[in-house]
């Protein structure tokens, strides 16, 4: 939707959602969670996924008159097919709690915005964050703890949903694996926008190679991967076995921890874990694939190759992509359409044969401080309790611009039908009691920042693999010795 600049501005002001309204909002653009730089926006549309939404549960709200309330929301799910989700979502709410009025505030950068805010004292009552971002604002007091809140509540069951510590719960636990699977500690939020790694493929350009992809859990190796890309990179029609790339998220660490490593960081948050051989192979490997094999694009042909697509998957040319894609696949569904055949693919077996665990992330609803000042700390509760229901994470399995965090949701039979063919595999994926998550620290994103800036030299050819990742070491090392919030890996919680 195109709005003239004024009145965007006064549509961002005063937009929300009550109970006779229901607001477009794909104002504001948003961008892909696993996008390279050069990657356009997704498309706008919602991906093509059955029409029917999950059967309304009760409403025992309508039933008891509540003071009328004003619950200020902030996120950047407002275009594409998370946009289509939150437009169903916050328009159902409305009809299930008529006595709460959500202004949703459109951000397409939360994190400067919402420092500005916290320090303020003017922040949203319910805002859409990151782990790290919840371990950074927590140690200023940023959060309304809703634990008592939650135990008065007949929907809310620990069990349901797929935990993350640390990210709106406070547990300062090991995050190693395997990983806690109840919700445990003080809790300052809900649930809502899981991610995790896995595989996409081109079945249609994998067979037309002579490739049989698999279909059951730890039916390939890195030997067959290496040899399937051999078989499916043509150089005369520009087609490649890999997108191997510089993600750490969603690529490399994934394969690590498939190789043997066990965790990113040592227990003492003091260094990171790149200095072992299971770290270094699976970085090599996937490097290799770029310069030594060549049965990946290197990254200066990745625009090119993704043309009027996005991305060079999207346009065809790849067959196998290991990424995040697979928690997001109604960011690819119009881009693809019915050009190929695609899915989901099991776990590979890495050289060293380690439990094939996935990289995981949280981006949970807070409840801010604001709640408690104003008293809403029910109203904002509810909101991120029903965005974090089966209800409407059964929706996010239709829309799928992400995983449904409701372990109900994830295998229903709207979010498994194709397109994409295996979504079988995403829920096995989240199920896995090895996966791993990322942010066990507050100053993450700016470890990150280097980090990446220091890897990319393997990634483009400037420095060889073993290079590039002992920098990467090196500067882990001296950030985490100047590093003194909170630490993770402690025996016995501590709630502050």
């Amino acid at each position: 939707m195109d709005i003239p600049a004024l009145t965007r501005r006064r549509f961002v002001a005063g937009m929300g959602i009550g109970a006779t309204s229901a607001v477009l909002l794909a104002a504001c653009g948003e961008s892909e969670s696993d996008a390279p730089a050069a990657e356009a926006p997704a498309a706008a549309a919602p991906a093509a996924a059955p029409a029917a939404a999950p059967a309304a549960t009760a409403m025992p709200e309508q039933m008891v008159e509540k003071e009328s309330a004003e619950i200020r929301f902030v996120t950047d799910h407002t275009a594409g097919p998370r946009g289509a989700a939150m437009q169903w979502g916050l328009a159902r709410f409305a009809e299930k709690r008529p006595d709460i009025f959500v202004k949703l505030e459109p951000a397409a950068n939360l994190i400067d915005s919402l420092a500005i805010q916290f320090a303020a004292g003017t922040a949203p009552h319910v805002a859409l964050l990151s782990q790290s971002d919840f371990l950074r604002f927590h140690e200023e007091g940023a959060f309304t703890e809703i634990t008592g809140e939650l135990a008065k509540r007949d929907d809310f069951v620990p069990e349901d949903y797929y935990f993350l510590p640390d990210a709106y719960t406070f547990n300062n636990i090991d995050h190693s694996f395997p990983q806690p699977e109840l919700m445990t500690g003080p809790q300052f939020g809900m649930p809502f926008q899981f991610a995790i790694s896995g595989f996409v493929a081109n079945i249609s350009l994998a067979e037309g190679a002579g490739v049989t992809l698999p279909d059951s859990d730890g039916g390939w190796t890195w030997d067959d991967w290496t040899e399937w890309d051999a078989k499916m990179t043509n150089p005369d029609t520009g087609a490649y076995g890999t997108w191997a790339r510089d993600d750490y998220e969603f690529q490399y660490m994934p394969q690590m921890y498939s190789n043997g490593m066990a965790k990113p960081f040592d227990d003492t948050l003091s260094k990171t874990m790149y200095d072992l051989p299971e770290a270094g192979e699976a970085w090599e490997y996937l490097i290799n694939k770029i310069f030594v094999h060549e049965t990946s694009p290197p990254a200066d042909q990745v625009k090119e190759l993704g043309g009027e697509f996005g991305n060079p998957f999207a346009a065809g040319k790849i067959g196998i992509w290991p990424s995040g894609r697979v928690y997001s696949t109604g960011f690819a569904v119009p881009r693809i359409k019915d050009r190929f055949t695609w899915t989901l693919l099991p776990e590979v077996i890495a050289g060293r044969g380690g439990p094939p665990g996935h990289s995981t992330n949280d981006q949970p609803d807070l409840v801010t401080n604001s709640a408690e000042r104003d008293g809403s700390i029910e109203q904002s509760t509810a909101l991120a309790v029903f965005l974090a229901s089966e209800e409407y994470q059964g929706r996010v399995g239709i829309d799928r611009g992400h995983m449904p965090v409701h372990r109900a949701a994830i295998g229903a039979p709207t979010s498994v039908a194709p397109p994409p063919e295996g979504m079988k595999w995403l829920k096995a994926y989240a199920d896995r009691p090895d996966n791993r998550s990322l942010y066990p620290f507050s100053t993450f994103r700016e470890w990150w920042q280097q980090n990446r800036a220091l890897g990319t030299k393997g990634w483009v050819g400037e420095q060889s693999p073993a290079e590039s990742l002992q920098a990467m070491q090196d500067w882990g090392v001296r950030h985490l010795s100047d590093y003194d919030g909170p630490k993770p890996y402690v025996e016995t919680p501590v709630y502050p």
